[in-house]
């Protein structure tokens, strides 16, 4: 796994829902990123967010960095 991957894993291992969880349940939800590098942070969010019963994730990009290659 690489480290920006393990970085996202912890990052999103940390988010704690301080509200009721019967409002993720069952719930659209839209995520907003201000800059796409990997999409590693969205995708594990988005994973947290199914596991609580999240219905569907979607995410919401205002840039990306330019493709390497």
């Amino acid at each position: 796994m690489s480290e920006k991957r393990a970085a996202a894993t912890t990052h999103a291992a940390a988010l704690n829902w301080t509200g009721d969880k019967s409002d993720i349940r069952g719930a659209t939800v839209l995520l907003v990123d201000d800059v796409f590098t990997s999409g590693s942070q969205l995708q594990h969010v988005a994973l947290r967010l199914r596991a609580t019963g999240a219905a569907d994730v979607r995410g919401l990009v205002l840039a990306r960095v330019p493709w390497s290659g």
